[in-house]
């Protein structure tokens, strides 16, 4: 096997275009030292991992999750069998000749445990990357505002080596480990760098280590590396990465300074930042942040994902699984990220969790500090300004570009919170008819506030635009889909239903007074005592009522979404017996384009909604003896293979995959207007 001199010690995350670069200039930069690369993955999301697979010229470690700067060194230096190591960021690029000259250097000088080369902008200009050791002192400049005053001002020169000269070969205490070539022989068997200290000022550990046991670093300016400087950190956010530097330095004082100055360190940097934070000093921590940093938590490793999010407030819990909210939020997953937040109990909460639900979906439960939130435009408003906060800092741990989905009237608090770059105002339902009357003028007045600040408006059915006040922008309609892959014409029937007598006609949805029209419900099975009616969905005391002494009319509880085809395969023809002239008539139900993927026959009362559709697609009636007809006629309908197909067709065309196209369109069109 043949001898390797020196083994390159690479980090790989998110850097793809960096990270090649950086190995290509290793491979023109000399070809008088033997070398190996080894490079370690941190979970990449950008292809970086599967370029390095395809080069020939390193060996990859590849992490499934980002396991911090120190802990991926570590890793490759396992591996490593080279005499020297050199520790190599990937935006680093090597010049010509640059790593001869560092192997020279530690073959001149035994006494050197290590050197690091001259670092050049990108613009060619000398970029100043030794330090000295911290001092307390410094590390107090370092991190609060004391670094104007004389003293500390002096101590953080003394630290950054201000206007040294480095036109020379010389010490340094600490140079930069963005490129730096070591012995092995000094380093530590099992561990180059701390991993308590997994991002920042692992380095200057290392550094106080060698110089503790006598051993002393170099730089020399007679090789030359241009780094850009922040390739992979700047990936963390402003604020993850004011966090885990913060903390990295306060895990540092602890492991090298008494109890005492860690204690002062803390509670000057605790005034300092609630100081930042009452003059509105861009860059602040949250004080949640700040205390877990001040205790040396830094945080947990980012993933990396850049991915634009959207905040969704739903008007309805993730448990549901069944609304419109669920399948969209699932569509716009597909390229961006979701964070589903629930909308708030009635009860007081504190707590905020939030925890993956589905691909590139998260859940949020959020605090409610008041009761009756709903109910009470001052508790609406402390809810929601409260519950932004905590999901700010959230996603300030996870940076990328933010939309913020509003279908939930009263999240309309939320707007100008959160850091987004656009509102869409998704009118699902008009929230106030779903209350007491008492109530609405509260639900209302949110309502006209969403259409105000709206950037996009989005409605769930082509009757509802006429129905909603002046808006900044002309809503758009994206009506309510279905899953045509979970609605198939083939497939089994609940059992319960093949022993109800024939003919059976299903309705599976909510059963209540405000939307179903028992009453004529009623009316057509008091007509047709033969048909067997089977009613499913969660219902009302009000509406069972209604439908109450009737012995062909069969009421079932709410089944789970994937139960619902196997109960209406079992039926002749499926019913939309909706309300027509009340408050919610401005539904298109979801359940028809549900009912058209099962290839049944469906009678609907004349909703605006439904009146537009393709002749001949649906039956339409509006009392109960056209209702009663209009059945018969679907029942006795001479079965038609391109019937079938032909509704099936219109399913598919108006699926909820179709749905999601439509909106990632107009949400890339938002993005390009650049309207925030």
């Amino acid at each position: 096997m043949m001898r390797v001199e020196v083994s390159v010690l690479v980090v790989s995350w998110n850097t793809r275009t960096e990270t090649q670069h950086c190995l290509d200039s290793l491979r023109a930069t000399t070809d008088v030292v033997r070398y190996e690369v080894i490079v370690v993955d941190n979970g990449s999301l950008d292809g970086s991992a599967e370029m390095l697979a395809a080069r020939d010229d390193v060996l990859l470690i590849r992490n499934a999750e980002n396991r911090g700067f120190a802990a991926a060194v570590n890793q490759a230096n396992a591996r490593a069998r080279g005499e020297l190591v050199l520790l190599l960021n990937s935006d680093v690029r090597m010049r010509p000749g640059a790593l001869a000259v560092l192997v020279r250097f530690l073959r001149d000088r035994p006494e050197a445990a290590g050197v690091a080369p001259l670092y050049l902008n990108p613009d060619g200009t000398i970029q100043q990357h030794y330090m000295r050791l911290p001092t307390f002192t410094s590390a107090l400049a370092l991190a609060t505002g004391l670094r104007k005053m004389p003293g500390f001002r002096r101590a953080m020169r003394r630290y950054l080596m201000a206007e040294e000269d480095f036109t020379a070969p010389r010490q340094v205490e600490q140079p930069s480990a963005s490129c730096l070539l070591l012995r092995r022989g000094v380093l530590n068997a099992h561990q180059v760098l701390d991993e308590r200290l997994p991002i920042y000022f692992n380095d200057v550990l290392m550094a106080r280590e060698l110089a503790l046991r006598g051993h002393h670093l170099w730089m020399t300016p007679d090789a030359a590396v241009t780094h850009t400087l922040g390739a992979s950190t700047r990936l963390l956010g402003p604020a993850a990465r004011s966090r885990h530097h913060l903390g990295g330095l306060v895990r540092y004082l602890q492991l090298t300074q008494p109890r005492w100055r860690v204690a002062v360190f803390r509670g000057v940097s605790f005034c300092d930042r609630v100081a930042r934070r009452l003059l509105r000093v861009r860059g602040h921590l949250a004080l949640r942040e700040l205390g877990a940093a001040l205790r040396g938590d830094v945080g947990p490793l980012p993933d990396g994902d850049q991915r634009d999010w959207v905040i969704m407030f739903s008007g309805v819990n993730w448990s549901v699984g069944c609304q419109r909210q669920h399948a969209l939020a699932r569509e716009l997953a597909s390229d961006r990220r979701v964070l589903f937040v629930d909308p708030p109990r009635r009860r007081p909460r504190w707590r905020f969790m939030a925890r993956p639900v589905a691909p590139s979906v998260w859940q949020a439960t959020s605090p409610s500090v008041l009761p009756f939130g709903r109910q009470l435009p001052l508790a609406n408003r402390v809810n929601r300004r409260v519950a932004s906060g905590i999901i700010r800092r959230w996603l300030d741990q996870r940076p990328a570009d933010r939309v913020l989905w509003i279908d939930e009237d009263l999240a309309v608090r939320a707007v100008g919170r959160l850091g987004e770059s656009a509102v869409v105002y998704d009118v699902a339902d008009l929230d106030w008819t779903f209350t007491r009357p008492w109530n609405r003028r509260h639900l209302q007045r949110a309502a006209r506030a969403a259409l105000r600040v709206a950037d996009l408006v989005v409605a769930s059915s082509p009757a509802l635009p006429e129905r909603l006040p002046g808006t900044r922008r002309s809503p758009v309609v994206v009506a309510n889909g279905c899953d045509p892959a979970l609605f198939t014409v083939q497939g089994s029937v609940a059992d319960w239903v093949a022993r109800l007598p024939a003919p059976r006609l299903g309705y599976v949805g909510a059963v209540d007074t405000r939307a179903l029209d028992g009453e004529l419900l009623a009316a057509v099975a008091r007509r047709r005592p033969e048909w067997t009616f089977v009613v499913v969905g969660a219902s009302t005391r009000a509406a069972r009522t209604a439908l109450a002494g009737f012995p062909n009319i069969y009421l079932h509880d709410q089944i789970r979404l994937e139960e619902v085809p196997s109960v209406l395969r079992g039926c002749d023809v499926c019913l939309l017996p909706y309300r027509v002239g009340e408050l919610i008539d401005y539904v298109q139900p979801k359940k028809l384009y549900e009912y058209l993927a099962l290839g049944k026959p469906v009678v609907a009362t004349p909703l605006p909604a439904l009146t537009g559709l393709e002749a001949g697609l649906i039956h339409l009636a509006a009392d109960a003896e056209t209702f009663t007809t209009a059945i018969d006629q679907a029942l006795h309908d001479e079965p038609c293979p391109s019937r079938l197909l032909a509704r099936r067709a219109v399913a598919v065309a108006n699926s909820w995959p179709v749905r999601g196209e439509t909106l990632r369109k107009l949400l890339a069109d938002l993005a390009e207007d650049g309207l925030r």
